[in-house]
């Protein structure tokens, strides 16, 4: 007890140590909010991504080694095709796959493309979406380079390209808009830049199908804009958004009216093209 008139005071500091104590929990409260929404967002994309395309048989033999081509599969999950004869190598593309599609999908476009020449790294990306990994490419432009110099080939020697398809189509107009000094070639598929890259120095191609049905047309158009006025688009007369993988047919896409492999060799010989004004 105090003396009279005094006021006994809780040990601890009183309501000082009060209003500390609840601040605290606030904070820890605000935490575990936290810590719960960022569990809830990653187990939905999780949920959102389970449900993906799968490449084809067609796209799986895609991937063994042969006479023209070396495959090499690598523990990130990237894929490498690369000329057996690499003084033959004349260009080198990164690409990134399209949306809720296994990589893999896209072994025919880029075996056929290293049969042209043309040296390529195809990206996997977490979950199956680029847009979780738009910086991918730091990585497997670093591990073709790698398989480029152990063939005896300088990787400075050759142009490099960005491309994709769809969601990775943007993803890639994006990377290559930030790093456009090391970049000289961007092949759109299905795909366009949501960015404004206009004065990058990129030679831009854009190659879409007649009957693709998931492509937002309108987008598509009004981001045109954002492109090198000398950019080039080439449209295959029967293709769909599909017929750039091998991964089946896609909801809501229109039905093609050229086999998945005319349309694939459609696309080889413009970025073939593509390749060579760089």
């Amino acid at each position: 007890m105090g003396r009279r008139g005094e006021k006994d005071v809780p040990l601890g500091g009183g309501r000082g140590h009060g209003k500390r104590h609840r601040a605290r929990r606030v904070l820890l409260g605000i935490a575990v909010a936290l810590v719960a929404a960022v569990l809830a967002l990653g187990l939905g994309i999780h949920v959102y991504a389970a449900s993906y395309s799968h490449a084809t048989v067609t796209a799986r033999k895609a991937l063994a080694t042969s006479s023209d081509v070396r495959v090499k599969r690598l523990d990130s999950g990237d894929v490498l095709f690369v000329p057996q004869d690499a003084g033959c190598v004349s260009a080198a593309l990164v690409f990134y796959p399209g949306g809720k599609v296994e990589a893999t999908a896209y072994a025919p476009l880029l075996r056929s493309l290293a049969e042209r020449g043309i040296a390529c790294a195809l990206t996997r990306m977490p979950e199956n979406l680029a847009v979780l990994a738009p910086n991918a490419a730091d990585r497997s432009r670093g591990e073709l380079e790698d398989a480029l110099r152990a063939e005896g080939r300088d990787p400075q020697d050759v142009p490099w390209m960005m491309g994709g398809h769809s969601l990775g189509g943007a993803m890639a107009a994006s990377y290559a808009g930030d790093h456009a000094s090391e970049y000289r070639g961007l092949a759109l598929l299905a795909a366009y830049s949501s960015g404004d890259i206009s004065k990058s120095g990129l030679r831009v191609l854009l190659v879409l199908g007649t009957r693709d049905g998931v492509l937002n047309r309108d987008k598509y158009k009004s981001c045109l804009a954002n492109l090198p006025q000398d950019y080039r688009e080439v449209e295959i007369k029967g293709g769909n958004h599909a017929g750039f993988g091998s991964y089946g047919r896609q909801d809501g896409d229109g039905k093609a009216t050229v086999s998945g492999g005319e349309q694939v060799e459609a696309t080889v010989q413009a970025i073939v093209s593509l390749a060579e004004t760089l």
